[in-house]
């Protein structure tokens, strides 16, 4: 017989149909298994989880069937010790029963490092090697010295601090800078449109220092005040053209971009020769 004879016999029918009939059965049967196997449609939201508590978070996922893993932790000054920084996936996205949770905790005490050597060098420098270190630069004082603008002494809240002394990640870092003022002046610079770290900067270099540092209402809890930029200060050089060395200078940030539109003229007052 041959093989087209065969392909046009009862028995052939009967096999052909009895083989799309176990194909399709199997086919539906690993579908079954497979929305069995992996919950399909069982899905449920992530709840936030930032500012709770380990035991909270276990609570409120154990009853979620999620479960959760510390990723990492790191230090905050506007978060609680102890509770949840961070989490991915992040809250209202939908996940699969049993699922891990990562989350990123806030240390219940800050990263000790080294306190860098600031001293004997430039204030532009001090100020590169506190940022690189972890640190936040703050107050700047000014001190009789035949080398200006060289840091003469480090301070953390009012306490000179040694080279190497173990300190707190994140510490505010206070400059001692040497001035040979005499009664000299300097400029009142214009700081409409600088944001704080660049404002912090350029009075170091030319003998001035912040003052009351003031933020609108533009500014909510979750804002940053590091992405305000200035659109007040006092003296404002349109008025006051020249201030003794080492005066201090009132600032007003924002994050209303109305307040920015336009840069307000510098008048500088009859007197002046430049």
């Amino acid at each position: 017989m041959t093989l087209k004879e065969f392909i046009k016999t009862r028995t052939f029918k009967q096999n052909a149909i009895a083989a799309v009939g176990i194909i399709i059965f199997l086919l539906s049967l690993n579908m079954v298994v497979l929305r069995f196997y992996t919950n399909h449609g069982n899905s449920v939201s992530i709840p936030d989880l930032k500012g709770k508590t380990i035991g909270e978070v276990s609570k409120l996922l154990d009853n979620l069937n999620l479960r959760f893993q510390i990723r990492d932790s790191v230090f905050s000054r506007e978060t609680t010790p102890g509770t949840v920084l961070d989490q991915f996936p992040k809250p209202g996205m939908k996940v699969k029963e049993h699922r891990n949770i990562l989350i990123t905790l806030c240390t219940i005490s800050q990263e000790k490092i080294p306190m860098p050597q600031l001293t004997d060098i430039s204030y532009r420098q001090a100020t590169n090697l506190i940022e690189s270190s972890g640190l936040i630069a703050g107050k700047v004082e000014y001190k009789a010295s035949e080398f200006p603008n060289l840091v003469l002494e480090q301070k953390i809240d009012g306490r000179i601090i040694r080279v190497g002394e173990m300190i707190s990640k994140g510490s505010v870092v206070d400059l001692v800078l040497g001035s040979d003022s005499n009664g000299e002046t300097s400029q009142v610079p214009t700081l409409f449109g600088r944001n704080l770290a660049e404002t912090k900067l350029l009075l170091g270099e030319t003998f001035l220092t912040i003052g009351t540092i003031n933020y609108d209402e533009s500014f909510s809890p979750e804002e940053l005040q590091s992405k305000g930029l200035i659109w007040k200060q006092n003296p404002d050089p349109a008025e006051i053209f020249e201030v003794a060395r080492g005066t201090a200078i009132d600032i007003w940030l924002t994050l209303d971009p109305t307040k920015l539109q336009a840069k307000p003229d510098s008048i500088k007052p009859e007197n002046s020769f430049f």
